[in-house]
């Protein structure tokens, strides 16, 4: 029995990697046509920022309530199936409710929100991002509705609609840009972020149609919807300290010249390919976590915790030393054409050797917080982050005076290992089963393989500098990747074995 179950869960995650790497690959796509389109500008950053407000609110909502949402619809779902139907229901209207309030709220408030987020704007400028955000705005109620639609299906353990929203995303945003781009220019962004909002959402409500019907709609008086929020209360503290600090990166950013934010938002493209695929992972470690934890495994949960961290680092220490220390050559065979000029390319390289630090780090994050949640305690996780937020900000203040973009990214990099360290020591006070000693049994050969990593990167980087930046990415990524998996090979043999199995 617990043998099918580990085929199930190796499957699913293959399944799940497989669309999340087509669609980060489509996604990458259609940055690289934007990025084309339209360059790195004053008008680019100032869509941007509208643009991340709301869908930093919006990752503040969706997060706290997919994990909140998860536990208790599972826990409900093996009591009463009339019940369940009228949880879901009471979460799609209260969330309808919420966001339709704060939408609201952003578009009364437009022009004090504009000079907060850009305090170094002109009175012109500050007019014109007070009007994206109210462009943005009403996006906030279709996004998280859709987010309710994703959690019910991934608690229902179907996973693969929710991967492709992204890919639905880049296909019509990539659509648009090529039919109307040159004519409507940047606003084509603003355009395709509500069609494929609206897509995405009719989609995913046709794809859990079976799953609920509407059924009493009252959801204050619904003790399933009381214990959701009240799970959700240090979720949403939590993650507004991730809101803070996104939007206090980008008021530093908005100050060193014009385009940079557009330019540390393309390294965080590039960087969330990587991170993005480390997300989608838990979403399905945790749904099947939960589900051992419920049935009081324990054991079975610490082992899948602990196997997952031991994979994921052995797949991306060679991926973040690439990112890091060749991120100029990725930064200019990616956005490196069109109006996407080399001042461009060259604060982008910066973002992304920042960020690149950030992928280990990552999973150490997400793995450790979602063993905490489905033991259900949010509280810890919330602090845990508090605190590595609060390092992330003061850093981010220091670090950007020294070395600008570099030195804001960076920060952010060193706060997800605060936070990852926080998160581990946590978890095993929870879970007596987990173990660190196991994972650092793997320390003397990643750190070998890191050292022929680098020395292959640094070395190629000087004596390949006169060939094609395609060519010597490619060699170097090839003999780089080649060196450190010879080394960590048993590891990548059992990996790779049982996603072929």
């Amino acid at each position: 029995m617990q043998e099918k179950k580990s085929k199930t869960i190796v499957k699913t995650m293959a399944s799940v990697s497989g669309i999340v790497v087509l669609a980060k690959v489509l996604g990458l796509l259609k940055q690289i046509i934007v990025a084309d389109a339209f360059g790195a500008t004053l008008h680019t950053d100032i869509i941007s920022i509208a643009e991340g407000l709301v869908a930093n609110t919006d990752y503040l909502i969706v997060q706290a309530l997919s994990t909140a949402f998860v536990p208790i619809y599972i826990n409900c779902r093996e009591e009463n199936k009339e019940q369940t139907n009228r949880f879901v229901s009471n979460t799609i209207l209260l969330c309808f409710l919420i966001t339709l309030l704060i939408g609201t709220v952003f578009f009364a408030a437009s022009p004090i929100l504009s000079r907060i987020l850009a305090p170094s704007y002109s009175a012109d400028h500050s007019a014109r991002l007070s009007f994206y955000i109210r462009c943005f705005a009403p996006a906030i109620i279709i996004i998280v509705e859709l987010a309710v639609f994703n959690s019910l299906l991934k608690a229902n353990e179907q996973f693969i609609p929710g991967e492709l929203i992204g890919f639905n995303q880049s296909l019509i945003l990539i659509a648009l840009v090529l039919l109307i781009g040159q004519k409507v220019g940047p606003d084509t962004i603003v355009i395709g972020f509500y069609l494929y909002a609206i897509f995405n959402l009719v989609f995913l409500m046709v794809r859990s149609r079976k799953l609920w019907v509407f059924a009493g709609v009252h959801p204050l008086r619904d003790p399933n919807v009381r214990k959701m929020l009240v799970m959700m209360g240090p979720l949403l503290l939590g993650y507004s300290m991730v809101f803070v600090n996104q939007q206090v990166d980008k008021v530093i950013v908005s100050g060193l010249g014009e385009g940079s934010v557009t330019s540390m938002t393309y390294a965080a493209v590039l960087s969330n390919f990587v991170c993005t695929f480390i997300g989608s992972i838990n979403a399905v470690l945790f749904t099947y976590t939960t589900q051992n934890i419920a049935e009081k495994k324990d054991q079975e949960a610490a082992e899948l915790a602990s196997h997952s961290v031991i994979q994921l680092v052995t797949l991306l220490i060679p991926i973040s030393l690439l990112t890091i220390f060749n991120a100029s050559d990725i930064v200019r065979i990616v956005f490196g054409r069109g109006k996407f000029d080399s001042r461009a390319v060259e604060a982008c390289a910066y973002a992304l050797s920042g960020y690149g630090a950030m992928f280990i780090p990552y999973v150490l994050r997400e793995v450790f917080s979602r063993v905490q949640y489905a033991y259900g305690d949010s509280k810890t996780p919330m602090i845990n982050s508090t605190i590595a937020i609060a390092v992330n900000i003061v850093l981010s203040i220091i670090m950007s005076r020294f070395f600008g973009v570099l030195g804001v990214t960076l920060a952010t990099s060193i706060s997800v290992l605060v936070c990852g360290v926080l998160n581990i020591r946590s978890s095993v006070k929870k879970n007596h089963f987990l173990r660190t000693r196991e994972v650092m049994l793997h320390l003397p050969r990643w750190l070998i393989g890191s050292a022929i990593c680098i020395a292959i990167v640094l070395i190629g980087r000087k004596f390949l500098l006169d060939i094609n930046v395609l060519i010597r990415f490619v060699v170097i990524t090839f003999l780089s990747l080649a060196a450190f998996f010879a080394v960590n090979y048993s590891d990548i043999k059992m990996l790779l074995s049982k996603i072929i199995h």
